[in-house]
């Protein structure tokens, strides 16, 4: 064989191999620094490892080699950080979620209905991780304020003294803990009937609402901060994502500390 091939093959093995995360735990005060390092590795340029600082503490976008990841995790320790590589079968996955419209926090379970064609209900001990956000929307602006599903959804007001773009809406994601499935949904494309004399004409109120009944129905569950953040009705940035991803990819970090000994 020869060396270039030789060359390539050991290439091709090792890409093959890139099968580890890292996760870092914590942040330092300079960002710059953990910047530096992620550049210096060659794993990234400065451009996406400027965003990468700008989303921890959580999971490292991408796939290492388990030498690569655990050469960057060991550096980034070295700055006083706490970080670790792991094997990406053991990061959550929720790029995948159920998406529902309908669903009813009963007395021992949570059912989950998706129109005509899927109906699930999970106890409330399988509850795992109940996660809120607040993103961009993608719904069209013709179905924000359908009233078959939610009444009102101009979101002006949906927070009390604070005033979110009309653009922008909060969601949730519930992760279950047996297999991670995971199940989202948005406060302005919601059905909010369960809720009986208790709803009213706003989705806001609505979804709020279904979130504390939530919490209430799953004591055992993580309430990620971004969660409770909400409930206490805290300054937006405290619950504030960039993108329907960002808010995705802390779940699954927070969804991870969820499952640490």
């Amino acid at each position: 064989m020869s060396a270039s091939a030789a060359e390539s093959e050991n290439h091709q093995r090792e890409t093959a191999s890139a099968d580890h995360r890292i996760v870092v735990f914590s942040v330092d005060d300079d960002p710059e620094k953990l910047t530096q390092v992620l550049i210096a590795s060659s794993e990234f340029d400065r451009v996406a490892a400027r965003r990468i600082v700008r989303a921890l503490p959580g999971i490292i976008p991408g796939n290492l080699t388990r030498t690569a990841a655990a050469t960057l995790a060991d550096d980034i320790r070295k700055l006083g950080l706490h970080a670790t590589a792991v094997a990406a079968t053991e990061v959550p996955d929720l790029s995948h979620p159920m998406q529902t419209h309908h669903l009813c926090a009963g007395d021992s379970s949570l059912e989950v209905m998706d129109g005509m064609t899927e109906h699930r209900s999970w106890p409330w001990g399988a509850v795992a991780v109940i996660s809120i956000g607040v993103v961009p929307s993608s719904a069209p602006a013709r179905h924000r304020s359908a009233p078959a599903l939610a009444q009102s959804s101009s979101h002006k007001l949906w927070n009390e003294g604070v005033t979110i773009d009309a653009k922008r809406h909060p969601e949730a994601l519930v992760v279950f803990a047996a297999d991670r499935a995971v199940v989202a949904f948005a406060s302005d494309e919601m059905n909010y009937e369960y809720l009986g004399s208790r709803m009213t004409g706003a989705s806001s109120a609505n979804f709020r609402q279904l979130v504390k009944d939530l919490v209430a129905h799953a004591p055992d569950a993580w309430v990620t901060p971004s969660t409770r953040a909400f409930l206490d009705r805290s300054p937006t940035r405290h619950f504030e994502f960039r993108s329907r991803d960002d808010f995705r990819r802390y779940t699954e970090f927070q969804t991870l500390l969820s499952e640490l000994p």
